[in-house]
C-alpha cells in the first residue's frame, strides 16, 4: 500500500522529491489517470503527473525538465 502523497512508481516518487519546495507545490488530485500535478510557484504553469505511465522513467525526465525550465529569479 502507498502511503498519501506518495507516488506509487519509485523514479517518479524520487523527481517529485527533488523539486524545491519554496519554487514548485505538488497537488495530489486522483482523477481519471491523473495522480496530481506539479505547480511552478513562480508563474502558476501546471504539469500533470499520471499514476500508471507506461515508461515512468520518462514521466521522471519530463518532470525534471520541466523543473529546469521553471528557473524562475528570487525577486
Amino acid at each position: 500500500m502507498i502511503s498519501a502523497g506518495r507516488h506509487p512508481k519509485n523514479a517518479i516518487n524520487a523527481a517529485l522529491a527533488e523539486l524545491d519546495p519554496d519554487r514548485f507545490e505538488v497537488v495530489v488530485v486522483h482523477k481519471g489517470h491523473r495522480w496530481g500535478m506539479v505547480r511552478c510557484v513562480g508563474c502558476g504553469d501546471v504539469r500533470a503527473v499520471y499514476s500508471t505511465p507506461r515508461v515512468p522513467e520518462d514521466n521522471a525526465r519530463d518532470i525534471r525538465l520541466f523543473a529546469s525550465r521553471h528557473q524562475h529569479r528570487q525577486e
